[in-house]
């Protein structure tokens, strides 16, 4: 009994200190920069959970499954003016380092605990300080499945019984349905981290072993087998109930013809692109879209038009796909010879560097100290991560809040073989410096460039949102009207997770988007005195004198003169004039030429 609670005493030592080395890097952050939400998806998302969109906090935020969705929604019901959501992905992000670092502990002997733990905060506060303090709910899925591999990896033996083996994977099960929830494709990308991480923690357990354990080698794989497919096994099947959830949230005729329209617009915008309007023009008229329609669409502000929906966004998609100038051939020679590109001029040096010296001294060690299965383990995780890139790289969007958690997934691995396969390396006292010296190196390099980017980025930040707030009060101090904000020009702004917490309803909305044509779209429209019509029909909507158009005044590129090019299309002739400002946008109203 005093064995036991010693144990669970020093177990809750290990706790705490992983927390308080957490918590001071979430101070550090708070103290010297604050948290914001990088890309404006955050924000629109935060707006739909709080009741800010529609008036009322809702669950079907679009971007994550409608459980988790849901919960946060229910929690801005019960107290409106808590930062929830930023809350939300402040705790996982900051609570996935804790769980690394707690992972960490079973590998490292108690004297050196709190130098590992300082180290690897450190160092992954310098290595993602812009994803620690611009928050984008990507990365956050990422670091939530990166922390579930990691916990896979240091799981104890099957010996220790499967009771214990259940409660130490409920954390693991919870991150990984976490992540999917959060953003499934992110999770799926680095899932095949955590089945890699569990088959070498099990071929480590199995073959670094003693003879009397090795005679016992086909019991053993028998109760692996038994524990991965019960802890697989349970994770598959709440995917599953989320997913059937996610089903009936979503099983309404609007929301499923806007989830098509939402994948045929990430295949345009993000994958494929628009086709050029003059040489594909026959294309283009067939569907029924003139040219100042498709300027819509190259501007973004598509909302504006009812005729771009659903079927007509399939046909550009489709048509994109089939009339693409790279065939498949084209785009997997293309894909290889970008990530070798990239692997070879350092395009994300820091990253490349870390990862290629963890390649270099773990091969070096093995083949010197003849350890064939860490031999194995290293071109297995190399061959994997080759994979993954290959795939991004096919597909053609490789977006840094992709790749950094994908990095972050690879390097966390290579630590954790460092520290497993120490023993049986037999590292000497220099190797082990020269190693550990040329990291802290790269750390300070890292540091001496990101603290600087960093800053300057908030800076820019905190200059540019003091305009995007003198519009938000503008827009919502004048209730007779509804407001369009021209995409392109609200594209750098963002918001605070913990300044901007007032869930009051905000009569304007970007006249294009990933959440425009949805329901909440159209409800969001007629809470801000839009009829049904209206709502529907933002070119109507700004005829009718109910809404009024907002851009960037200052920006030469930004020009609503495509407004009467639209109109005149339809044999409407108008005029746009500026009849306010508010900061450097411009308020413009349209009218029909008299």
């Amino acid at each position: 009994m005093r064995i036991a609670a010693a144990q669970r005493t020093e177990k809750w030592k290990e706790r705490g200190l992983a927390a308080l080395f957490v918590i001071g890097l979430w101070l550090a952050l708070a103290v010297f920069f604050d948290f914001y939400y990088d890309l404006n998806d955050d924000t629109a998302m935060k707006d739909i959970l709080s009741g800010a969109y529609t008036g009322v906090p809702d669950g079907h935020n679009i971007q994550t499954l409608y459980p988790l969705g849901a919960f946060v929604s229910l929690l801005y019901r019960m107290a409106p003016y808590v930062p929830w959501y930023g809350i939300f992905l402040c705790f996982s992000q900051f609570g996935a380092i804790w769980a690394i670092l707690r992972s960490l502990s079973y590998f490292i002997g108690d004297g050196k605990k709190k130098t590992a733990a300082l180290l690897f905060t450190a160092g992954a506060g310098v290595l993602f300080l812009y994803e620690l303090v611009f928050i984008q709910y990507t990365v956050t899925a990422g670091l939530l499945t990166a922390a579930a591999a990691v916990r896979i990896y240091a799981q104890p033996p099957a010996e220790a019984g499967w009771r214990d083996g259940i409660r130490y994977h409920v954390p693991t099960v919870f991150l990984l349905v976490l992540a999917f929830c959060l953003r499934t494709e992110i999770m799926l990308l680095l899932a095949p981290f955590a089945g890699f991480a569990y088959l070498c923690r099990v071929c480590e357990q199995i073959y670094k072993n003693d003879n009397n354990v090795k005679k016992q080698i086909g019991n053993k794989i028998r109760k692996e087998i038994r524990n991965g497919a019960l802890l697989f096994g349970v994770t598959g099947l709440l995917v599953l109930v989320v997913l059937a959830a996610d089903g009936a949230a979503y099983k309404s005729g609007e929301w499923k013809q806007f989830r098509q329209l939402f994948d045929e617009r990430t295949e345009v915008y993000d994958f494929y692109g628009l086709p050029d309007y003059a040489e594909n023009r026959e294309f283009y008229e067939s569907v029924g879209l003139s040219g100042a329609e498709f300027e819509l669409l190259e501007n973004y502000n598509f909302d504006l038009d009812p005729k771009i929906d659903s079927e007509v966004m399939g046909a550009i998609a489709r048509y994109a796909a089939a009339n693409r100038e790279d065939s498949a051939p084209r785009r997997l020679y293309l894909s290889v010879y970008t990530y070798l590109y990239r692997f070879t001029h350092g395009q994300e040096l820091i990253f490349d560097l870390l990862a290629l010296f963890g390649y270099f001294f773990l091969v070096k060690a093995a083949f010197m100290k003849r350890k064939p299965l860490l031999a194995l383990e290293i071109l297995a995780l190399f061959c994997l991560r080759t994979g993954l890139w290959l795939f991004l790289l096919y597909r053609g969007r490789v977006p840094e809040r992709i790749t950094h958690p994908l990095y972050l997934a690879e390097l966390l691995l290579l630590l954790f073989f460092f520290l497993s396969w120490r023993n049986a390396l037999q590292w000497k006292k220099y190797e082990k410096s020269a190693i550990l010296s040329l990291y802290v190196i790269l750390f300070l390099c890292a540091a001496l460039s990101n603290i600087p980017d960093v800053r300057a980025q908030y800076a820019r930040r905190e200059e540019i949102n003091a305009q995007w707030r003198t519009l938000k009060e503008y827009c919502m101090a004048d209730t007779d009207h509804f407001y369009y904000i021209d995409v392109y020009s609200a594209v750098p702004y963002s918001e605070k997770l913990f300044s901007d917490t007032d869930p009051s309803y905000r009569n304007f909305d970007y006249a294009g988007g990933w959440s425009v044509k949805s329901p909440l779209a159209a409800a969001k429209r007629m809470r801000g005195g839009l009829d049904a019509l209206q709502a529907a029909d933002g070119g109507a909507a700004l005829l009718s004198g109910r809404a009024l158009f907002v851009m960037d005044g200052t920006d030469e590129k930004r020009s609503p003169d495509f407004l009467i090019s639209y109109y005149g299309d339809m044999g409407i002739e108008v005029r746009v004039q500026e009849t306010d400002s508010a900061g450097i946008f411009s308020i413009f109203q349209i009218n029909k030429a008299e």
